[in-house]
């Protein structure tokens, strides 16, 4: 019999193994000179890309500085002008409040004409004054004087001025009104009427002496065939009232004041309210 003898190593391709083709592709990429340039250019770009950035950054510094600079100027400019601003202010404050000492001196005048024509208007008929007289007052003692501020040590600025105390108002003067009366009904509505005055304190209105007394009046004849008659005239109440002006100020009482015709201390009150330095 025959045998059948095939050989297949004749007919095979040869096949790259995969050693063979790492083998390969490492001589192509150490062959090819390209990432050699890629690094060195990183290599050059980073720094320089650094470098251009830290010198934006010391430009960007030196430029803030400046502004910086400027604003500070500016500022301490500010100040100076904020300075001379306060003082203007202290300086305005300080006048409107001499203004307002002032107008107070105009608000606490009682013109006596007033206070006579409002008296005389409130007299019942069977009522006679023989003498309206202002009493003495006695004398308040001066408040005590309020102690300067000393300038801090060590501080080169000046002493502040010292803030004026403010003077309260001296007591309203007090009256006295005396005459003669029929009966001591009309002394009583004498007195009551005078406590309804708005330029007297309506609760320091007193009736202090009343007692019946010959009638002063003296009578004469014209005719002397008739100068031997003598006439005996009715007791009459001789009375005395006391009592103190009213505490409001005259700009409460501008009605008042235009009604017994003192139109001078009105219209004045009334220029100070129209500028603003007393209140309404």
């Amino acid at each position: 019999m025959y045998s059948l003898d095939i050989n297949f190593l004749n007919d095979r391709s040869e096949r790259l193994t995969d050693a063979n083709l790492v083998r390969g592709r490492g001589r192509n990429v150490s062959n090819d000179p390209r990432p050699y340039y890629v690094g060195a250019a990183l290599a050059i770009a980073l720094p320089a890309l650094v470098g251009g950035f830290w010198l934006f950054l010391q430009n960007q510094n030196r430029a803030l500085e400046q502004r910086q600079a400027e604003l500070d100027s500016q500022l301490s400019v500010l100040q100076q002008q904020l300075g001379e601003v306060n003082s203007i202010k202290a300086q305005t404050t300080e006048i409107q409040a001499e203004n307002r000492a002032l107008a107070s001196v105009f608000d606490y005048i009682k013109p006596w004409s007033a206070i006579l024509q409002d008296v005389r208007s409130r007299v019942p008929s069977g009522v006679q004054i023989s003498v309206i007289e202002q009493l003495e007052m006695e004398d308040a003692p001066p408040p005590p004087p309020s102690p300067s501020p000393s300038p801090t040590e060590g501080s080169d600025e000046p002493a502040a001025s010292p803030t004026p105390v403010a003077v309260p108002p001296p007591p309203p003067p007090k009256i006295a009104v005396s005459g003669v009366a029929r009966s001591f009904n009309d002394v009583n509505d004498f007195v009551l009427t005078l406590q309804r005055s708005p330029f007297l304190d309506g609760e320091d209105i007193k009736l202090v002496s009343s007692q019946l007394v010959d009638n002063p009046t003296e009578v004469e004849f014209s005719d002397q065939n008739n100068s031997g008659l003598e006439v005996r005239l009715p007791q009459v109440v001789q009375y005395r009232i006391e009592g103190g002006l009213t505490n409001l100020p005259a700009s409460e009482l501008l009605q008042d004041l235009e009604r017994t015709l003192a139109v001078g201390l009105a219209s004045r009150i009334q220029a100070l309210r129209d500028r603003g330095v007393l209140q309404k």
